[in-house]
């Protein structure tokens, strides 16, 4: 009766090789050494010199590969490495060249090691054997299994216990031995080890030379400073640039920073947004970065829907800020970018939620826009004031100042809160402290001399209804004799901004020869702008002067009269509108632009043409940073 298939078992004088269907026992002198079972294993398995006899030869070599010889044991066990992947493909002939491979790797066979170590790493779960098979191979002097015995240690995988200084020593090793990856591993493990950070740097720029871009980019981060090591931008920025030409995203976030800002290296921003549009894929700051260049036509055109789809990509993740940046673009609009109200108000109580205090206050002003301001807008807009964000202090003042359901009017409160939007040099708020100081209103005393400084602030921070104002104190001579040469610089400023009351008063000054040289051609084209709007009085003057023009006259007028606004249409409505509170607009526009301040005060129109007048105490030329001219 035929027996079973048995695995392979060593005794004391002898050892039993399977076979397919039998066990046979082969005598094994003991006084054998290990070289000479070793040659004759050798001849029994390719029958040199004498009869063929498989069976004898591999008892002879497994005797030998479990010797206490070491070099004959490791030539034992590649010999039936070799013999076991070459008798076929089943897994027991495979599993028996495993298993001898794992012999010679531990009679300090490198390649053996080697290539197992692959096979270990590969299965999951990691086999248990993983360990001892590296500290084979390390031990057999492969920089390879160095390399991976440190990674073992230092992530504590499988049944490894971590061990971060036995990680750091055998990336020692590794390196030592050649392995370029053990000084990158070594370096990176350095870099939360504040005594190590010479060290580090040292490891880091050898690592980057070397090709590993995020050693690279860990050496510039440090060589840019504070990082216990001395600052040099050049060189981090060779490091910067050594991991971009790997990709590195996070490299061509940080020398683009460095590249738009311009003080540690020479600006240069077309180059630093096309970093940060290749950064934009796997960094979010560099897709947020991206964005807002793209929003605001820095290094490149503006483009507003790609910054919107960059803005929501480095929303989902995480970064509330783009949530903010959609909100403000769809509240605002952009030329080719129409508001949207309910998408400002979706994207903006996402950043408010997660406690952005400018979103509070931006979402305040939606719900306020779109009829909906009731207790809620007044709430988010009192907790972005407590955050002391400059606009919603502003808004505060209108809050208070009306009063709410559940807080009565203030009038002292409001005064006070828009005094703290001044000292936030909020634009708004500096232009209504200036209307209260000319009219002396809401228990505000009067000062010419005040308001005149509150309102050249608002213009040098964008409010051109400031420079209105400041025309209508310099022509009406209220400080000094009147001076219409002054006040025609200011009136043009807000003019070409697109200030109606502006453009009508500079169209009376053309007209009669008023600080400027008379010329009706031009007044009609002022007329022309301020008529559109629905100025009453700019329709009638520009209706008289059609019938001293001829038709085609006035009709080319008009069709050039939009080349003198600097500002495209939605600009000139957003100034128009924006030295008033959501909570004081109707149906969309602000208030009568002359019905408050110095502007607020009628002016006749002349029936001359007189010449300008004196110079004005309460300014003369405008102050140092203002745009008119």
């Amino acid at each position: 009766m035929p027996l079973p298939r048995r695995t392979i078992v060593a005794v004391a004088t002898g050892v039993a090789v399977a076979t397919a269907a039998t066990v046979t026992f082969i005598a094994v002198s003991g006084r054998q050494t290990p070289a000479q079972m070793l040659a004759d294993g050798q001849a029994y398995l390719t029958g040199d010199g004498v009869d063929r006899n498989t069976t004898k030869g591999l008892a002879l070599l497994e005797k030998t590969a479990l010797s206490d010889d070491p070099a004959n044991a490791r030539e034992a066990s590649l010999e039936l490495v070799s013999h076991f992947e070459d008798l076929s493909s089943d897994a027991s002939s495979q599993a028996s060249a495993q298993r001898w491979r794992l012999r010679a790797a531990e009679c300090g066979h490198r390649d053996s090691a080697e290539v197992l170590l692959v096979d270990l790493l590969g299965q999951v779960p990691m086999p248990e054997q993983t360990e001892r098979v590296a500290r084979a191979g390390a031990k057999a002097g492969s920089p390879y299994c160095m390399l991976v015995l440190g990674d073992l240690l230092a992530q504590g995988r499988g049944t490894v216990k971590q061990d971060l200084p036995g990680a750091r020593e055998w990336y020692r090793k590794a390196d030592d031995a050649g392995e370029a990856r053990g000084n990158s591993r070594l370096a990176l493990m350095l870099l939360e080890d504040p005594a190590q950070q010479a060290e580090c740097l040292q490891r880091l720029i050898r690592a980057g030379g070397a090709g590993d871009a995020e050693c690279a980019y860990h050496a510039g981060m440090r060589l840019l400073g504070n990082h216990g090591v001395e600052p040099d931008v050049k060189a981090a920025v060779v490091m910067f640039e050594r991991a971009i030409a790997s990709g590195h995203a996070k490299s061509c976030f940080e020398l683009a920073s460095l590249l738009e800002v311009g003080v540690l290296v020479p600006q240069d921003l077309a180059k630093a947004r096309a970093l940060q549009q290749v950064a934009a894929g796997e960094d979010p700051r560099a897709c947020f970065a991206y964005a807002q260049m793209c929003e605001l036509g820095i290094g490149g055109p503006v483009d507003v829907h790609t910054a919107m789809a960059h803005y929501a990509r480095a929303a989902q993740s995480g970064l509330f800020g783009a949530h903010l940046r959609m909100g403000v673009l769809c509240q605002e609009g952009r030329p080719g970018f129409e508001p949207n109200p309910a998408e400002a108000e979706k994207h903006l109580r996402a950043a408010a939620d997660a406690g952005d205090s400018t979103a509070q206050w931006r979402l305040s002003r939606v719900l306020v826009e779109t009829g909906r301001g009731g207790e809620d807008a007044a709430e988010l807009s009192a907790k972005a004031a407590k955050a002391a964000v400059p606009g919603a202090l502003y808004d505060q003042y209108w809050f208070l100042l009306k009063g709410s359901a559940n807080q009565p009017a203030n009038r002292i409160a409001a005064i006070e809160s828009l005094d703290a939007a001044v000292d936030a040099n909020f634009p708004e708020a500096l232009y209504r402290r200036g209307v209260l100081l000319s009219d002396g209103g809401q228990g505000v005393i009067g000062n010419i001399k005040d308001a005149a400084e509150a309102f050249n602030r608002a213009v040098e921070l964008d409010v051109p209804m400031g420079a209105l104002q400041l025309g209508a104190l310099y022509q009406l001579g209220l400080d000094a004799p009147p001076d219409n040469t002054l006040a025609a610089a200011q009136y043009r400023f807000a003019a070409e901004r697109g200030i109606t009351e502006a453009q009508f008063r500079l169209g009376l000054m053309y007209e009669f020869g008023n600080g400027l040289p008379a010329d009706e051609r031009e007044a009609y084209r002022w007329y022309h702008l301020a008529s559109a709007e629905g100025d009453g009085r700019a329709i009638g003057r520009r209706a008289y002067l059609r019938t001293k023009l001829l038709q085609q006259d006035w009709q080319a007028l008009e069709d050039t009269a939009p080349a003198l606004l600097l500002v495209e249409p939605a600009k000139a409505k957003f100034y128009r509108e924006q030295t008033w509170s959501p909570l004081d607009r109707r149906g969309g526009r602000g208030a009568p632009a002359k019905g408050e301040g110095f502007a607020g005060r009628d002016i006749s129109i002349p029936s001359d043409r007189p010449t300008g007048g004196g110079k004005s105490r309460s300014g003369g030329q405008r102050p140092k940073g203002s745009r008119g001219n």
